[in-house]
């Protein structure tokens, strides 16, 4: 491993590091972040944290929130910068045009996720029905036990990893969420029997989602897909139906990138 990849302490810039962690922490948040749950997140006087904002407001990264409202928010800068990345991502290009079709079909939401170490990071989403909004936009990482697609990836990790997974600390988003190891060992095997995972609100109350694997040509989990709609849409006919669909889409998708691989692992992407 290099230095670049591997950066000792001594190599690393202290304040460089708070700012793109301010920055990182406003860009997860749905609301504008204020000074003061902004120096409580870097663990810095108030001094600081204004300092690190100031830093990413001239750079252009971040801005500050505007009607009414206090804090800042980050900027389409960021946007501009990872759509190259996107656009770059094999999987994606392959997908979207077979994704776009599905979602025209049904009228409704379908994302695409990808595994990263122990979450799974969302890379796009075509949204027909912008009346609904999800959770999964692009950008998101969610746990690997929590939601349809993650789920999909988790069950198709090698067995020593998938067990590895369930003995860390599994937290909950709601209710329904399902953090029992036993439980999830049983969810591993319907899923890839059934060629596709159920999620029934455990990502989002009132929402329910049905996603199938992508895999290359020796079977290697790349990425999933899934649908979404309000749960009080779908009776269990129409999540079957979706569960079939989901399963021949992905189906062409893994055969159009079965070149590609992944090494699955625990760490951060």
């Amino acid at each position: 491993m290099t230095a670049a990849e591997n950066p000792s302490s001594a190599n690393v810039l202290s304040s460089a590091t708070r700012v793109l962690e301010a920055m990182t922490f406003i860009c997860l948040q749905t609301q504008p972040v204020s000074l003061a749950a902004l120096a409580a997140h870097l663990e810095c006087s108030e001094v600081s944290a204004y300092r690190a904002a100031q830093t990413l407001i001239a750079s252009g990264f971040i801005r500050a929130a505007t009607g009414g409202r206090s804090g800042y928010l980050p900027s389409w800068k960021l946007v501009e910068l990872a759509a190259p990345m996107l656009a770059r991502n094999e999987l994606r290009s392959f997908a979207q045009p077979v994704l776009r079709s599905l979602a025209d079909k049904y009228d409704e939401s379908i994302t695409l996720a990808i595994p990263a170490g122990s979450k799974a990071l969302f890379v796009d989403r075509i949204s027909v029905n912008r009346s609904i909004e999800f959770y999964c936009d692009i950008g998101r990482r969610l746990p690997l036990h929590i939601g349809a697609a993650s789920r999909a990836i988790l069950a198709h990790y090698p067995a020593q990893l998938f067990e590895q997974y369930i003995a860390g600390d599994l937290t909950s988003m709601t209710a329904a969420t399902t953090t029992s190891p036993d439980l999830l060992r049983e969810d591993r095997v319907s899923i890839r029997a059934q060629g596709y995972s159920v999620s029934r609100e455990d990502v989002e109350i009132g929402i329910t989602g049905v996603a199938a694997p992508i895999l290359n040509r020796n079977g290697e989990i790349l990425g999933a897909a899934a649908i979404a709609n309000v749960s009080a849409r779908w009776d269990e006919d129409d999540i079957r139906e979706r569960g079939e669909a989901m399963i021949r889409v992905c189906a062409e998708i893994s055969t159009r990138c079965d070149m590609l691989t992944y090494a699955p692992h625990l760490g951060e992407d």
